[in-house]
């Protein structure tokens, strides 16, 4: 083989393998966002999570995921993150005295519900009070509704009256 034949060979050997990596570039991250999708919709397995964790710890990821690198970034800085401060509980049982308060403002309570709140004799006198009054209320609406009727028959059968005579003076005249 000449030089020329080798350099062309090269060429489209380099060509081929950029394209296969090309190829596999874009079916990785068709992967990584669809593994993406299913994250957010709270859907991942933990073995998805492991594979985004893992992408998105590499040093170079494309432009537009390198907020979710931010984001898998911040999240395994938190998860090396621990307390160490002690928490102090206070295990201290209630003293004679809150427990005696407790209870007399428990009575005060119930005293002054008990004063405060009407007996229910009184209570329902006040409510039949009220429906006398919607009653009547009630009563005199419908009289003017009455009323009305009363008056729109009168006037129906006015017009009634009338329509009879003009079909009379019409007949008549033909």
């Amino acid at each position: 083989m000449n030089e020329t034949a080798i350099r062309v060979a090269l060429s489209r050997a380099r060509k081929t393998i950029r394209e296969k990596l090309i190829k596999n570039i874009n079916m990785e991250l068709a992967k990584i966002e669809s593994l993406l999708e299913v994250y957010f919709d709270g859907n991942a397995t933990l073995d998805e999570e492991c594979i985004l964790r893992e992408y998105f710890s590499q040093s170079s990821v494309p432009v537009h995921l390198q907020e979710y690198k931010l984001m898998f970034d911040y999240f395994l800085e938190k998860e090396t993150e621990v307390f160490n401060q002690p928490i102090q509980v206070n295990t201290k049982n209630k003293t004679w005295k809150k427990s005696w308060l407790s209870i007399a403002a428990a009575i005060v309570l119930l005293f002054t519900v008990y004063k405060i709140i009407p007996s229910t004799n009184d209570f329902t006198k006040m409510e039949r009070e009220e429906a006398q009054k919607a009653f009547v209320e009630s009563k005199k609406a419908f009289k003017l509704i009455a009323l009305s009727f009363k008056r729109g028959n009168d006037e129906i059968a006015y017009l009634e009256n009338y329509e009879v005579t003009k079909n009379k003076i019409f007949k008549n005249n033909n």
